[in-house]
């Protein structure tokens, strides 16, 4: 909304005019803001408010609950860090503290657990990339196309997303899922959570 300049009778106008004359002659700043006003220009109160319109972009985040379990089966999980244990002496690394050893041997331990902890996996696991459709032989850092409808469980998408897709992105991490585990069978349960057995030399 905008306020209007009333307009002065004549007499206020005669006599005014007098006043005005001696202030526009003493000042060269009143005298340029009569000479803008003489131009047609208006004052700030008279001008329409300019509405503004802008665009903004919506950042849209996908939370995905993580699975609610009932119960938990340990059985699987202790005879995994079983086997890490016999083919890598994985336990043995992670709990031994090795703040007074130097890289160098801590890369040469690190070596010989890699290639056991490597034989385990592909011993008794099959892993993959979690999706072939997306991902297939994509390497990091290389443009794939994630479809509309993607499962939100096997692809994380990072950024700004708009609309419902499709996207474009930069492979960061295929990911991984296992497709066929080999676990051996067993039928004692009772001593699984012993990872390895105290050795004793008599």
């Amino acid at each position: 909304m905008t306020n209007k300049i009333k307009p002065v009778s004549f007499v206020p106008r005669f006599f005014g005019a007098f006043g005005q004359f001696f202030k526009y002659m003493g000042s060269g700043d009143y005298a340029a803001r009569c000479q803008t006003v003489g131009q047609g220009e208006q004052f700030a109160f008279e001008v329409e408010p300019k509405v503004i319109t802008e665009e903004v972009e919506v950042i849209r985040e996908i939370e995905v609950a993580a699975p609610a379990l009932d119960s938990v089966n340990t059985d699987g999980a202790h005879q995994l860090l079983q086997l890490l244990q016999q083919e890598a002496r994985f336990i043995d690394f992670i709990q031994e503290s090795i703040d007074d050893y130097s890289d160098a041997d801590v890369g040469a331990a690190s070596r010989q657990i890699h290639a056991g902890c490597a034989k385990v996996l592909k011993q008794h696991f099959t892993i993959d990339v979690v999706s072939m459709d997306v991902v297939n032989t994509a390497v990091e850092n290389s443009r794939v196309e994630v479809p509309s409808g993607y499962d939100a469980k096997q692809i994380k998408l990072e950024g700004r997303l708009e609309g419902d897709g499709p996207y474009t992105g930069t492979l960061i991490h295929p990911g991984w899922k296992v497709t066929e585990t080999r676990l051996p069978k067993i039928t004692n349960t009772d001593s699984l959570n012993i990872l390895a057995p105290a050795e004793i030399e008599v």
